[in-house]
């Protein structure tokens, strides 16, 4: 691998005399961490602090991409995924510990990786996480290209409602030690409001109107229904990541809560999750709970499992996040009752359909049919016309992506979100 700037192997340096290893004796040595397609947002890499005489620790390495259009895109979500891990994840950790509740206790919300160091610097443009490799302790991704199913999704939603009640327990409980989370605005919303080019807007609408091809066979309802999106998909959007809008019910959610964002545990060959754990906290803000359930729910599962087990996965998630809100001293009647739950559904359940637009074309597509994301954004930024998003262009592809964005369209206008 070519060589580390001096910013990263300081943060390994520290994490090494953290973890005790002996200065001027251990070595740190690199290898490649991903393949193609993961860490959309960041480079991956791992790193070995290895000594004499002693086991060896292994690290994953996150930097930004040496891209420098993508590094100046990314910068923005390494500064937040540190402040996650820097302060927010410990926070929600002391509150928990405040409460009596051990990191043993399954009924807290402990499900994110170890993380040795984070570091971000908005001026020099350099930041770096440096965190366990879940892979080492036999945690891994779900494929992409399947739907989720049932058990894998129960166990996510279970830990969404527990991670969603520490919002609402300090925010009535220690409001001014939470006060200031909540300036966690929305990541995108700021790409959004500087990009004088529309990038983001434009790739709504681009994606919108390959939607519109897909339900032409659809009945009239569905297709005017759809419609009303044309023209306002970006409006609508900064209309769901408005957390002051979404008050008195607004958490600290995870953001980017897709399958590709978290890795799953098992016992021997059980089809069936026994842990979780949620990765990549870049989109990390303060919005409606919705967020993440529709998030999830609408890219990640399919139509199928929706018209089976979709109220009671609603069910599941509010049980869960009643139940450990009472266990942290709140009271779920008082502060998000379930008129208010099934309202704001009504108001944010589009959510997981608007970022569907763009996150299920990614889905779809296999891992060697990915484009190339630094020769896309050098044609965006040189203001090239006609530039493509090309994700699920094969037939195979394609064929998934129909099936799933159709889904998504039909279950978010059948259940009064649209």
């Amino acid at each position: 691998m070519a060589e580390q700037p001096e910013y990263v192997i300081e943060g390994l340096r520290q994490v090494a005399t953290g973890q005790g290893f002996t200065e001027n004796l251990y070595r740190i040595e690199f290898e490649s961490g991903s393949d193609k397609g993961d860490g959309f947002m960041g480079t991956l890499f791992k790193a070995f602090i290895r000594e004499d005489g002693r086991d060896e620790l292994m690290v994953l390495v996150k930097v930004l991409p040496e891209h420098e259009t993508r590094k100046q895109q990314s910068i923005a979500m390494f500064h937040r995924e540190v402040m996650a891990y820097n302060v927010v994840l410990p926070m929600f950790r002391q509150f928990q510990a405040e409460k009596g509740i051990s990191v043993d206790d399954k009924q807290g919300f402990w499900r994110v990786p170890k993380c040795y160091y984070a570091s971000c610097d908005l001026q020099k443009m350099e930041s770096v996480v440096i965190m366990e490799d879940l892979r080492e302790e036999d945690f891994r991704m779900w494929n992409k290209l399947r739907p989720v199913d049932f058990h894998h999704t129960r166990l996510l939603v279970e830990q969404l409602g527990m991670f969603h009640a520490i919002s609402f327990a300090m925010k009535d409980q220690q409001p001014e030690r939470f006060a200031h989370l909540k300036q966690l605005g929305d990541p995108m919303k700021v790409m959004i409001d500087m990009d004088p080019k529309k990038t983001i807007n434009n790739l709504f609408e681009e994606m919108f109107e390959r939607a519109v091809t897909v339900v032409e066979g659809e009945n009239e309802k569905v297709k005017k229904t759809l419609n009303r999106l044309k023209g306002v998909i970006t409006e609508s959007y900064l209309a769901c990541v408005d957390g002051e809008d979404a008050e008195p019910y607004t958490v600290v959610g995870h953001g980017d809560c897709w399958v590709n964002n978290m890795m799953y545990a098992y016992e021997s060959e059980e089809p069936s999750p026994t842990d979780i754990r949620l990765i990549d906290w870049q989109l990390c803000r303060y919005v409606s709970p919705i967020l993440d359930l529709s998030y999830f729910i609408y890219i990640c599962t399919d139509e199928g499992l929706r018209a089976e087990h979709y109220d009671e996965l609603l069910d599941v998630y509010y049980k869960s996040l009643s139940n450990f809100l009472k266990v942290l001293g709140g009271d779920v009647e008082r502060q998000f009752p379930k008129d208010a739950f099934d309202a704001q559904w009504k108001k944010y359940g589009r959510f997981g359909l608007l970022m569907g637009l763009i996150v299920l074309p990614m889905i779809c597509t296999e891992r060697d049919e990915l484009p190339d994301m630094e020769e896309y954004m050098d044609k965006v930024v040189n203001g090239e016309e006609n530039v493509k998003y090309e994700y699920a262009t094969s037939k195979k592809a394609a064929d998934l992506y129909e099936k799933r964005i159709s889904g998504t369209i039909r279950d978010v206008i059948r259940f009064g979100y649209l």
